[in-house]
């Protein structure tokens, strides 16, 4: 069967067919990921503090005098209480003076031994409190408005957040299997349409939530897109390029998915009230509607599947706007190259997740990948979560974790065919964990130096979990590579369930959910070196060519972290003239490289 790498070497690795649809199509369908995937940190942020509100029926105006606490304050109906976490004393968050019984003619009388000599006997007196009756009041200095403090989900409901997050977690673990299995099934373009549709609808549901329970239906629904709306366009954009250009095209929709990590902090931080958030996030993606007529289905995923028809009109339609010198039958030539070298049962069998484990070679490269992206996930979001914990303002600590992304993917641009696929996910994994543990070993008292630690290794982390992303989507083979992909997600984001879990723990041990972080992470580095390398390599599309992939590599080839220059289809870094006309030799060399084989 023939390759799809060889017919873009031939019609253009990254022309302007590519380019303007890279720009104006598939950039653009990364953002939401970012935006929806963390919006409800927001909607349901909890405020620094929060007290019981004072019946608005109670008129006591001297009552406050025989109380012990706040007698300054204007919140004298609040009792003191000692917080068993710091041992500090504050005031009460849940609880209030039960007016009612103080009122009575039982405690009038403490208002009359309310004097200097009775000082005494008066702090020591125990007054009657009961759960607040009326209500609570916020403290609006960071967040205006949340569903927190709408539908006053503190004190007995405190949990009510983390498990409307727990059920948006579950809702991404189901997407990942269902958008999975129909990327492959009904094609990339139907999934990622369907994806983005349920997310647009689901993101104006959330903003008329009427209740907690309708709130976490929609945030369910809304879990199900998280990942299929940023990983099948990457899946897309890669699919659609060459071996040299799949490096900087992968790196720079991944930079583009952190931008609306970074989007989603900014929008928040301008837009206090939850309602005017939620639909501020979602409305403005409204325009994706109009890209149906504008994205095509991957060729790739079309050959695959033998629809030999609807894939040469996109080739066409590449070699019309990419203009490159073929002969004027070439497609007819392509067709008939096609047809004498098409693979019957590999066209019309359908694959499901059960293939990739039924050969070795194809097992153990499934197998390592999964671990890796889970390792690689769960430092990423656990990092994200450990945040609050650093102290400071949500907005500024969120925005800060956000913008330390963005240099990265500047590195990757450089590095990532030099280095190679598994010498810059190795290194990068290495250098986080390390980071990760000096974090851990600072002095709770040096906190700008924990804080850098912890930067410099979210920093690194950040590459590892892009990197996954691009080495899954090259290792599975073209018919089960939504499949594959999704696997790897599916079981990442259990390690997003256990991360709350790990970074409650930095509560009564700050330093142990580093130590966790960086023990995963430098598992998932040396776990690397058993994956062969896919830098400029061909993909594979059926699954007799992902079996071979890498297949008789020797002890010296896992050993080696970065690639040998000869195993190397293309040898210019992706660096190069990416925005730039291939030249005349460059696409000669490109046409003449076109028979080789992994």
């Amino acid at each position: 069967m023939i390759d799809f790498d060889e017919i873009l070497l031939e019609v253009g690795q990254f022309g302007r067919y590519q380019k303007l649809l890279l720009v104006f199509v598939v950039l653009p369908a990364t953002l939401p990921g970012g935006f929806h995937g963390f919006s409800q940190i927001f909607t349901v942020g909890v405020p620094g503090d929060y007290w019981c509100r004072l019946p608005p029926s109670f008129n006591i105006s001297e009552l406050h005098t025989i109380l012990p606490n706040n007698q300054s304050s204007n919140r004298w109906w609040i009792p003191n209480v000692r917080n068993a976490e710091t041992g500090n004393i504050t005031h009460s968050r849940c609880s209030m003076y039960d007016l009612d019984r103080l009122d009575s003619p039982t405690y009038r009388h403490l208002q009359q031994s309310n004097k200097l000599e009775n000082a005494e006997h008066f702090q020591n007196a125990t007054f009657p409190t009961v759960p607040c009756t009326s209500g609570w009041e916020y403290d609006r200095s960071v967040y205006q408005s949340t569903l927190v403090m709408d539908w006053n989900l503190i004190c007995d409901k405190e949990d009510f957040p983390t498990w409307s997050l727990f059920i948006n977690t579950v809702g991404t673990l189901l997407g990942c299997l269902l958008f999975g299995f129909l990327s492959d099934r009904i094609g990339r373009k139907k999934a990622f349409f369907l994806a983005a549709i349920i997310q647009l609808a689901s993101g104006i549901a959330t903003a008329f939530s009427p209740n907690f329970t309708f709130f976490c239906i929609a945030r369910f629904i809304s879990g199900l897109t998280v990942i299929p709306v940023y990983l099948i366009p990457l899946i897309m954009g890669l699919e659609l390029v060459g071996p040299s250009k799949r490096a900087a095209v992968g790196t720079t929709i991944s930079f583009f998915y952190s931008l609306g990590v970074v989007g989603v902090a900014v929008v928040a931080y301008f837009v206090r009230p939850w309602f005017e958030f939620q639909l501020a996030v979602t409305l403005p993606f409204t325009f994706f509607i109009a890209d149906w007529w504008l994205l095509p289905e991957s060729p790739r995923w079309l050959m695959a599947r033998g629809r030999t028809d609807e894939m040469l009109a996109i080739v066409r339609r590449i070699i019309k706007m990419n203009k490159p010198d073929l002969p004027e039958n070439y497609l007819e030539i392509l067709r008939s190259k096609i047809e004498a070298s098409v693979d019957l049962e590999a066209t019309t069998r359908k694959y499901t997740l059960v293939d990739l484990f039924r050969t070795p070679n194809l097992r153990k490269n499934s197998i390592l990948i999964v671990f890796i992206t889970f390792s690689g996930f769960a430092v990423y979001n656990g990092m994200n979560f450990f945040v609050p914990y650093l102290g400071g303002d949500d907005y500024v600590g969120f925005l800060l974790a956000a913008l330390v992304e963005l240099p990265s993917y500047f590195l990757l641009y450089f590095t990532l065919n030099p280095l190679g696929r598994r010498g810059t996910l190795m290194i990068s994994l290495e250098i986080g964990g390390i980071f990760c543990i000096a974090a851990a070993l600072t002095p709770l008292t040096h906190q700008k130096t924990t804080i850098v630690l912890f930067l410099i290794s979210k920093f690194a982390i950040t590459i590892s979990f892009f990197v996954t992303d691009l080495i899954a989507s090259e290792i599975f083979p073209t018919v089960v590579r939504g499949s594959g992909g999704f696997l790897a997600q599916t079981v990442s984001t259990l390690g997003l369930c256990v991360c709350p879990l790990i970074t409650s723990v930095a509560k009564h041990y700050p330093w142990l959910p580093l130590v966790a972080f960086a023990v995963l992470a430098i598992l998932g580095g040396f776990a690397t070196l058993l994956l062969p390398e896919t830098a400029n390599q061909l993909l594979p599309e059926t699954m007799d060519e992902g079996e071979e992939f890498g297949k008789h590599r020797t002890l010296r080839d896992i050993l080696r972290v970065l690639p040998q220059r000869g195993q190397l289809i293309a040898t210019k870094p992706c660096a190069d003239n990416l925005w730039q006309p291939e030249s005349e030799e460059n696409h000669s060399h490109h046409q003449h490289s076109g028979s080789w084989k992994l």
